[in-house]
Formats: C-alpha cells, sequence, structure tokens
C-alpha cells in the first residue's frame, strides 16, 4: 500500500528523494520501497524519516499507528 502522507511530506520538504536517502545512510531505492510498501520501516526509520522531515512520526505512518491501536482513535 502506497505512504501517501510520506511521500508528501518528502515533497513538502523541497528535498529530494536521494538527498534524504544519503542523509539517512539508507541505500539507493530505500525510501522509495518505503513509500510503496514493498519494505516496511524499522522504528528507526521511521525516527529518523520523522526528524528530517519535522512531522510527528503518526503522520507519516497514519494506518501502522491505526494497526497498532486497533483502530482506536489516540
Amino acid at each position: 500500500m502506497t505512504n501517501t502522507p510520506l511521500k508528501v511530506a518528502i515533497i513538502q520538504s523541497g528535498q529530494r528523494s536521494y538527498e534524504i536517502e544519503r542523509s539517512l545512510d539508507f541505500w539507493p531505492g530505500k525510501l522509495s520501497k518505503l513509500i510503496s510498501g514493498i519494505i516496511t520501516p524499522s522504528v528507526k526509520d521511521r525516527l529518523a524519516l520523522a526528524e528530517i522531515l519535522k512531522r510527528p512520526v503518526a503522520n507519516l505512518f497514519p494506518e501502522e499507528l491505526s494497526e497498532l491501536t486497533d483502530g482506536d482513535n489516540i
């Protein structure tokens, strides 16, 4: 499943995907695979992306938060 909030945050940040990957020591293409849902980000990846994009983790990964809380509104 595509992670639209992450993709939008990257676009709004004004940074290129490869710049973010380099800053976070991601391998080339990892960010694309995270966005497209091919791979699941680790907690470390989520925190690093939230920091570099200056967004809360819950805003970048809302579906995963919903799964963790069984759909409860928090």
